[in-house]
């Protein structure tokens, strides 16, 4: 991106509030619920990823998504190419090896589903309202992703009319921006993406930094969700924000509450949830 001569994306430095968001368990409880162990059965299912012996959620976690996680969220070869990659590796052994069509297929099928459920929950639309009316704000959207997901959230937000883009090809007249680890090339736990991130956006634009995430806590407890990692990772984002943009961040630790195995119970909780963020930003912002 080549700045103008005022440092930043925007012309005349009048943003001095930057809003974060997370993205998966925080603004889309969909992706958390395709988590759930009777979705992923279904979809390991309706994609045809179970006729190839990809049968059960924890080999899908353990030997398909979990080996190519970091390739995939930190570089722009995308969901679907690193999964078929893996996949043929690991069905491609033996005698009765599916054709490799066939395997890209199904994990097509299966990312299409997973991204069809990784929707902007449409009660945050008042809480976006709520920033798009203000010209003192920059909002953020800032993923550990895979690469299809930039143009799926710049999609979401369209979907609500707000006019948004991925970071690098921003044209200095939006006020919602994707900024994505695939994109980035280093996730948020590190000092990499906030570097990249303050230096598209200008230097010492911001007066204050408002963060609403759920630091994985909401995702299954993998290799990226549970308490114990979502608290680590709390600590070091708002470490490396304090650090990078030189400004003690406001953090929102939007944690739904884990008992709730009902969806009732969690959209419940989750809307909850929503209103707070909605308070705290409103309560910050001035």
């Amino acid at each position: 991106m080549t700045r103008n001569s005022t440092g930043g994306p925007h012309g005349e430095n009048n943003r001095t509030n930057l809003v974060i968001f997370d993205f998966s368990g925080t603004l889309s409880l969909g992706a958390v619920l395709f988590g759930k162990d009777k979705t992923i059965r279904q979809a390991l299912k309706n994609s045809g990823l179970k006729n190839l012996r990809i049968e059960e959620p924890a080999k899908l976690w353990d030997e398909l998504v979990e080996p190519t996680w970091v390739e995939g969220s930190t570089t722009t070869m995308g969901y679907i190419s690193v999964l078929t990659r893996q996949a043929k590796q690991l069905l491609g052994r033996g005698e009765n090896s599916p054709d490799p069509k066939e395997i890209l297929e199904a994990v097509t099928h299966f990312v299409n589903a997973y991204f069809s459920y990784s929707l902007i929950d449409p009660r945050w639309e008042p809480v976006f309202q709520l920033l798009s009316n203000r010209t003192d704000t920059d909002t953020v959207i800032a993923t550990d992703h895979y690469a299809e997901a930039t143009e799926h959230i710049v999609n979401e937000l369209y979907k609500i009319d707000l006019k948004a883009a991925p970071l690098d090809l921003a044209l200095r007249q939006e006020k919602f921006f994707v900024a994505n680890s695939a994109n980035l090339g280093s996730h948020k736990s590190t000092r990499e993406f906030w570097i990249i991130l303050k230096d598209y956006l200008g230097p010492g634009y911001y007066d204050q930094i408002l963060l609403v995430d759920d630091f994985g806590f909401n995702e299954q407890e993998d290799f990226y969700g549970g308490k114990i990692k979502a608290l680590d990772r709390r600590a070091k984002v708002t470490a490396l924000l304090k650090d990078v943009f030189e400004i003690e961040p406001h953090v929102f630790p939007f944690f739904i509450d884990p008992s709730h195995d009902n969806s009732e119970g969690l959209s419940r909780t989750y809307l909850e949830m929503i209103d707070k963020a909605y308070s705290f930003l409103e309560t910050h912002l001035h």
